[in-house]
């Protein structure tokens, strides 16, 4: 990926595509592309404090910690999306961890050019958004898991981490790199279920899988059983199994 095309990617989706345009240019114009490789961390939880990261190629599993567990993978950010604002802003350590989960690109707004950009009291607000957005995430993370049946849980996960969701905008998506152990990891489900889930789904022309990759196909049906939303289509795709024990 060259310079222009990640540029691009950022100012056609997610946060920066929505500010200023003389805020894009002042935070671009010193803002770096930066390359990982398959399972680089970008950072840890608990490390120094460092810059702000925007996705503009590959994807970055999201890493949680807290005093009694982790670190767990929660949600993955695709093209678009930015982390990392914390300590420009004043933070003095990462609360999460982020890693590379296939080769991806980033453009780095470094820390010390970005706590000068923030001296501007609407750059430092637009900077602030970021958290807003993450803390939106935050809230549909603990939604998703609190879903009590287990194929419904995994398919809301679905829609989240590959982007078919955002700011409450179904749409498709092309072939996004995702797991099956991923996604039984995020979902708090076993790997078993989760294939025996995503084959149904794929049966009923929801989605398509490919190796260690899918594409969500129709969002509108996967949303429809993930939430019970009674929009006069089917409750759940048709399947030759069906337990008899609905919270499986």
């Amino acid at each position: 990926m060259d310079r222009a095309e990640a540029e691009r990617i950022v100012l056609s989706k997610g946060w920066l595509a929505g500010q200023a345009p003389a805020f894009q240019a002042a935070l671009l114009r010193v803002a770096e592309l930066l390359r990982f490789q398959k399972g680089d961390w970008v950072f840890r939880f608990a490390d120094p404090p460092g810059g702000l990261y925007g996705v503009t190629a590959g994807s970055f599993g999201v890493y949680i910690v807290t005093p009694h567990a982790g670190p767990d993978l929660s949600h993955i950010l695709r093209p678009g999306w930015w982390f990392g604002q914390g300590p420009i802003l004043g933070g003095r350590q990462r609360l999460f961890g982020t890693r590379a989960m296939e080769a991806s690109c980033a453009l780095h707004l470094p820390l010390e050019a970005g706590r000068e950009l923030v001296r501007d009291p609407e750059a430092a607000r637009a900077i602030s958004q970021i958290g807003q957005i993450g803390m939106q995430v935050a809230v549909e993370n603990v939604s998703d898991l609190m879903i009590r049946r287990a194929d419904r849980r995994i398919c809301a996960v679905l829609l989240r981490v590959t982007g078919a969701i955002e700011d409450a905008v179904l749409r498709p998506t092309g072939e996004v790199r995702l797991t099956q152990s991923e996604l039984a990891r995020m979902a708090n489900a076993s790997r078993d279920l989760v294939n025996r889930t995503l084959a149904r789904f794929e049966a009923a022309g929801w989605l398509r899988l490919g190796y260690n990759k899918l594409a969500i196909l129709d969002p509108e049906a996967l949303a429809d059983f993930a939430y019970a939303r009674k929009n006069g289509r089917p409750a759940a795709p048709p399947a030759p199994w069906t337990s008899s024990r609905p919270g499986l």
